[in-house]
């Protein structure tokens, strides 16, 4: 499996997590059993982290690339305005 992490910043962390759902179903329609688990989350410093499990690196750098210019995306990426920081890890070991 792989984890996605993104850190970035939003210009409303209310409206982003409201339209959250949306972005959740358009992955599971899009990429099915490949998209395993997503969670969104407010540092300390008020930065959001979005960490997504894949369950390939393929998918998720697939994802990556085409899922900012998903229409159905776009009132969740409208909202990013800075990105700090976006990676992707194999997962060595879950519990």
């Amino acid at each position: 499996m792989t984890l996605e992490y993104v850190r970035f910043e939003t210009d409303d962390a209310e409206a982003l997590a409201a339209g959250r759902d949306a972005l959740v179903e358009r992955l599971r329609e899009r990429y099915g059993s490949g998209f395993v688990s997503a969670q969104l989350v407010r540092y300390d410093d008020g930065s959001i982290g979005d960490v997504i499990l894949w369950a390939t690196r393929e998918e998720a750098e697939r994802a990556a690339k085409e899922m900012p210019t998903d229409p159905a995306a776009a009132g969740f990426f409208g909202r990013i305005t800075t990105v700090h920081e976006m990676r992707h890890a194999e997962v060595l070991h879950s519990a």
